[in-house]
């Protein structure tokens, strides 16, 4: 049980600097950041903290909230016009909006992530 315990420590290490390394790279600078901080607050070993399990677990929540209010005022390009702003940016070929306002922001900032990581 203690080595499940380890590599699902590890995984949820890896998944948030992930997506912090993302919301870097898609403009989200503030969320991206604060995503890595906590990755690194989380791969601190347990032994050494000096505060209480509790506070640790409501800071990272607290943390993700923000990140959830910060990817939430993600501003959307307009659907109508996609073609137009194709012509200056190659993300809107990317976006296709799905209907739910979350989801697609999260996959248009996962959109601009893509499209500066592509080589040129």
């Amino acid at each position: 049980m203690d080595a499940f315990k380890s590599a699902a420590m590890w995984a949820a290490v890896v998944v948030t600097a992930s997506c912090g390394v993302v919301l870097l790279g898609g403009g989200k600078v503030t969320s991206g950041t604060l995503l890595v901080a906590t990755a690194f607050f989380l791969a601190l070993p347990v032994r050494q903290h000096r505060i209480p399990r509790w506070v640790s677990v409501g800071l990272v929540c607290v943390v993700l909230a923000l990140v959830v209010w910060n990817i939430s005022t993600t501003e959307l390009p307009p659907p109508s016009n996609a073609m137009v702003a194709g012509c200056a940016d190659e993300v809107a070929f990317t976006y296709t909006p799905s209907g739910f306002k979350f989801l697609d922001q999260v996959t248009y900032i996962f959109s601009q992530f893509l499209a500066q990581a592509a080589p040129s």
